[in-house]
């Protein structure tokens, strides 16, 4: 008769462990969302910063991130950006476009459009 209630006490500790692994999951999950957001807005303040060196800043701040470092290197540039104690890397490259000049203009009649051919300027 000594052993009544040890279930319980098997039990109340099991639940505990349990709760404890739920925490320590949920934690995990919360990290891999701030990496998950951070390397994001790596990836649009590196292609931005690709294009216009000033615009990688602006973008990482639009969305509640720090850029720490933009490193260019002509059309390529690589970016590193802080948000919510994350911190990601990114890279691009600006591929400049071949300037095409649309040679035809659209018919009077506003729904129906003609080919508009491109051709390469100089």
């Amino acid at each position: 008769m000594g052993e009544r209630g040890s279930i319980s006490v098997l039990g109340a500790g099991m639940l505990a462990v349990v709760g404890v692994a739920m925490v320590l999951l949920g934690q995990l999950g919360a990290d891999a969302v701030r990496r998950a957001r951070a390397a994001a807005i790596a990836d649009v303040a590196a292609m931005a910063a690709a294009a216009e060196p000033s615009a990688g800043a602006g973008i990482a701040a639009a969305n509640g991130a720090t850029l720490t470092s933009v490193t260019r290197d002509g059309f390529q540039a690589e970016v590193v950006v802080r948000r919510d104690g994350a911190t990601a890397v990114a890279r691009a490259e600006f591929l400049p476009p071949k300037w095409w000049q649309c040679q035809s203009f659209p018919i009077s009649d506003p729904v129906h459009f003609e080919s508009c051919p491109l051709t390469p300027v100089g």
